[in-house]
Parts: C-alpha cells; structure tokens; sequence
C-alpha cells in the first residue's frame, strides 16, 4: 500500500509542479481544471486501494494546498474561502481517523 501512495504523490507532485503555482490573477478555470484532475485522482485511487486512509488523506492536504495557493491571488473569491474551510475540517477529520487506526493497529 505504501508504494501506491508513494507513486500517487510522485504523479501529482510532478503534476503539480511549482511553475504550475503561477498563478494569473484570478484565474479560476486553472484552479478548477487542478481540482477536476485531483478528484479523478481520489476517485481512482479511492476505487484501486479500497479506501485507502493515507491515500485520502494525501489527496485531501494537496487540495487544501491547492486552494491556499489560489486563495493567495484571489483572497476575495468566498466560495473558495468556503471550500478551503471545508477541506481543513475534512482533513482534520482524515488524519484523526488514520491516527486512530494507527493506534488500533499497534494494539494488536
């Protein structure tokens, strides 16, 4: 499980690379077109690995990043604001549920 992870973050890292952080002012459709490759990712990965928690939870904080990086050249956009509320509460949630299963699994 861990080197499909490990190759999931290589594929949207090199997706993702930091000239593609240059953002134009306000262009949304850009920041879209990243989440729309993002979620085909999540749903991917998601059906591949069964629910994979550490692959939930990678996709989600590189979405949050994403979202932050847009925010940053466009800060007055309040739908995105909402968003990124949002995906800090999920990640939040991903990470408590994968220290749990962590632990659950050292109990053993």
């Amino acid at each position: 499980m861990r080197v499909l992870t490990g190759l999931l973050a290589g594929l949207i890292v090199g997706t993702i690379s930091p000239a593609s952080f240059a953002w134009e002012s306000d262009d949304r459709a850009e920041y879209n077109n990243k989440m729309a490759l993002l979620g085909v990712l999540l749903e991917g990965a998601y059906q591949r690995a069964g629910g994979d928690l550490q692959t939930l939870c990678l996709l989600i904080g590189i979405s949050r990043d994403v979202t932050e990086q847009y925010l940053n050249a466009a800060p007055e956009d309040a739908q995105i604001q909402i968003r990124l509320r949002d995906m800090r509460q999920d990640l939040d949630v991903c990470l408590k549920k994968l220290e749990q299963a962590s632990d659950a699994d050292s109990r053993r």
